[in-house]
Protein backbone atom coordinates (compact mmCIF):
# COMPACT_ATOMS: atom_id res chain seq x y z
CA UNK A 1 0.00 0.00 0.00
CA UNK A 2 2.93 2.34 0.59
CA UNK A 3 3.81 2.40 -3.11
CA UNK A 4 0.21 3.23 -4.03
CA UNK A 5 0.06 6.07 -1.49
CA UNK A 6 3.35 7.42 -2.86
CA UNK A 7 1.97 7.30 -6.41
CA UNK A 8 -1.20 9.14 -5.35
CA UNK A 9 0.88 11.81 -3.62
CA UNK A 10 3.28 12.24 -6.51
CA UNK A 11 0.50 12.47 -9.11
CA UNK A 12 -1.14 15.16 -6.99
CA UNK A 13 2.07 17.16 -6.79
CA UNK A 14 3.54 16.56 -10.25
CA UNK A 15 1.36 17.56 -13.22
CA UNK A 16 3.79 15.94 -15.66
CA UNK A 17 3.44 12.61 -13.86
CA UNK A 18 -0.35 12.96 -14.00
CA UNK A 19 -0.09 13.50 -17.75
CA UNK A 20 2.14 10.46 -18.11
CA UNK A 21 -0.35 8.38 -16.14
CA UNK A 22 -3.11 9.45 -18.53
CA UNK A 23 -1.09 8.48 -21.60
CA UNK A 24 0.96 5.51 -20.37
CA UNK A 25 -0.50 4.15 -17.12
CA UNK A 26 1.34 0.82 -17.26
CA UNK A 27 4.75 2.48 -17.41
CA UNK A 28 3.91 4.65 -14.39
CA UNK A 29 2.44 1.71 -12.46
CA UNK A 30 5.58 -0.31 -13.21
CA UNK A 31 7.82 2.50 -11.93
CA UNK A 32 5.89 2.55 -8.65
CA UNK A 33 5.74 -1.25 -8.42
CA UNK A 34 1.93 -1.25 -8.24
CA UNK A 35 0.67 -4.81 -8.71
CA UNK A 36 -2.40 -6.96 -8.17
CA UNK A 37 -5.77 -5.50 -7.24
CA UNK A 38 -4.38 -2.02 -6.72
CA UNK A 39 -2.92 -2.03 -10.25
CA UNK A 40 -6.21 -3.21 -11.75
CA UNK A 41 -8.11 -0.57 -9.80
CA UNK A 42 -5.75 2.26 -10.79
CA UNK A 43 -5.95 1.26 -14.46
CA UNK A 44 -9.76 1.22 -14.27
CA UNK A 45 -9.91 4.33 -12.06
CA UNK A 46 -11.90 2.19 -9.62
CA UNK A 47 -11.71 4.56 -6.67
CA UNK A 48 -14.16 2.52 -4.63
CA UNK A 49 -11.84 -0.50 -4.63
CA UNK A 50 -8.81 1.65 -3.88
CA UNK A 51 -10.63 3.29 -0.96
CA UNK A 52 -11.84 -0.07 0.37
CA UNK A 53 -8.30 -1.45 0.18
CA UNK A 54 -7.03 1.39 2.35
CA UNK A 55 -5.99 4.23 0.06
CA UNK A 56 -5.92 7.57 1.81
CA UNK A 57 -9.14 9.36 0.78
CA UNK A 58 -7.47 12.77 0.62
CA UNK A 59 -4.71 11.54 -1.68
CA UNK A 60 -7.17 9.54 -3.76
CA UNK A 61 -9.44 12.53 -4.34
CA UNK A 62 -6.72 14.96 -5.37
CA UNK A 63 -4.98 12.36 -7.55
CA UNK A 64 -8.28 11.79 -9.36
CA UNK A 65 -8.70 15.51 -9.99
CA UNK A 66 -5.12 15.82 -11.22
CA UNK A 67 -5.56 13.02 -13.76
CA UNK A 68 -8.68 14.66 -15.12
CA UNK A 69 -11.58 12.99 -13.32
CA UNK A 70 -14.15 15.64 -12.46
CA UNK A 71 -15.58 15.87 -8.98
CA UNK A 72 -19.03 14.43 -9.81
CA UNK A 73 -17.50 11.49 -11.67
CA UNK A 74 -15.08 10.84 -8.80
CA UNK A 75 -17.89 10.62 -6.26
CA UNK A 76 -19.98 8.42 -8.58
CA UNK A 77 -17.03 6.06 -8.99
CA UNK A 78 -16.41 6.10 -5.24
CA UNK A 79 -20.00 4.96 -4.72
CA UNK A 80 -19.51 2.25 -7.33
CA UNK A 81 -21.79 3.85 -9.88
CA UNK A 82 -20.89 3.57 -13.53
CA UNK A 83 -21.31 6.32 -16.08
Amino acid sequence: MYDLQRLLWDVRKQPLLAERFRTEPDAVLDEYRIEGKEREAMRALDFKTLYERGANPYLLYFCALQIGVDRADYYARLRGETK
